[in-house]
């Protein structure tokens, strides 16, 4: 149940020994093992040293990155909840990787001997688990992946076989990158609160662009929706035709939810402004892709998007306490009472008679190629 509606190269960095500092980013832009990239798998490819730089904070059962930032863990319950949420996504994209028009047929073909085709250079910024580049390494044999995060702990470990094309980082987005430009910027589920400025993260992001080059920004909201009053139009147009009814539990989540994240001064929900400022840098060809799920697998119009809301709901009642245990802790709540609310969310959420909706939304652009602004 989807709607969309129009609103210098370098290559894989080397490896580091184990004595090097972390590097952001890639390190040279003379090496030219880029013709090496292949579908073929090997070791797990680090350009930076695989141990955060900071020890971990343990909290409420979880384990937290070590400088404070991140309201989300970094253990194996978020790990579960990346997993879940990746097949969610490519439901959500009836099998495709990105919501993003990329040349697919030309980045499935690999390299010939005499690396005539020229490499498509992707970063997945803040990969999580790197579930989704290492799917993109495969399945883009012509594409050099560089995926980045500023902590190793969910990263797949040296020995995890991997596609020869794909290269991990440990580093910080938050903030200025270091001069290399790529094909495609891929971006999702970075609301955990190491952005404080989305802003500048999309301004970075543009700027590393080539011309020609796709940007796509995807997140769910993180609120209850009815598909009622001014969304009426946009459900129907993905075929979600039932009302909604939002619970009392749920409404007091969000509420409360979204006065915490005031508190702390963090926006967990950047998506309504993204398209704006995206346009303010230059972008062209903005177009947001939205899709309705009903939170539960119970109900649903069709058996995919009854699967969609399977997937949602193993996802709140598994780990909806990810992003809110830290942060309701940081604002004064005890932990008794934020887990019995998220109890009630939980039980208002297996409900069948009680039907909300999340919405997941895709954000794609692109920066005009040079010829564009002749």
């Amino acid at each position: 149940m989807t709607a969309e509606t129009t609103l210098g190269e370098s290559v894989r960095p080397a490896l580091a020994s184990d004595g090097d500092d972390v590097r952001l980013f890639a390190q040279s832009d003379n090496d030219d093992s880029d013709s090496d990239a292949a579908s073929a798998e090997t070791s797990s490819h680090y350009s930076s040293v695989s141990e955060d730089s900071v020890p971990p904070i343990q909290a409420y059962g979880h384990t937290y990155y070590g400088d404070g930032r991140f309201f989300s863990p970094n253990d194996a319950s978020e790990a579960r909840r990346l997993r879940l949420q990746h097949e969610l996504f490519k439901l959500c994209l009836e099998g495709q990787l990105a919501a993003s028009r990329l040349p697919l047929a030309a980045l499935s073909q690999a390299d010939d001997d005499d690396g005539a085709l020229p490499p498509f250079h992707v970063l997945d910024a803040g990969t999580g688990s790197g579930l989704w580049a290492r799917e993109a390494a495969a399945a883009w044999p012509r594409a050099d992946v560089l995926a980045v995060d500023v902590t190793s702990a969910l990263l797949p470990s040296v020995e995890t076989p991997v596609p020869r094309n794909l290269t991990f980082e440990v580093a910080d987005l938050a903030g200025e990158w270091p001069p290399r430009l790529y094909d495609f910027v891929h971006m999702r589920n970075l609301v955990g609160g190491g952005v404080r400025d989305w802003r500048a993260l999309l301004r970075e992001a543009y700027a590393h662009l080539k011309p020609g080059g796709y940007l796509e920004f995807t997140e769910v909201r993180p609120r209850f929706f009815d598909g009622e009053g001014g969304e009426e139009e946009e459900k129907e147009k993905t075929g979600a035709v039932e009302t909604g009814e939002i619970g009392a539990a749920c409404r007091e989540y969000e509420a409360t939810f979204a006065d915490m994240c005031a508190r702390v001064g963090l926006d967990f929900d950047p998506l309504p402004r993204v398209p704006g400022w995206l346009t303010e840098v230059g972008a062209a060809g903005v177009r947001e892709r939205v899709d309705w799920l009903p939170v539960s697998g119970s109900w649903g119009g069709d058996v995919v998007s009854r699967r969609k809301g399977e997937l949602l709901g193993e996802m709140i009642d598994g780990c909806l306490e990810n992003w809110t245990m830290m942060l309701f802790g940081v604002c004064g709540w005890a932990e008794e009472d934020t887990r019995a609310l998220l109890e009630r969310v939980k039980a208002e959420v297996r409900d069948p008679k009680l039907r909300a909706y999340a919405k997941v939304t895709f954000i794609t652009a692109r920066k005009p190629d040079v010829e564009d602004d002749a």
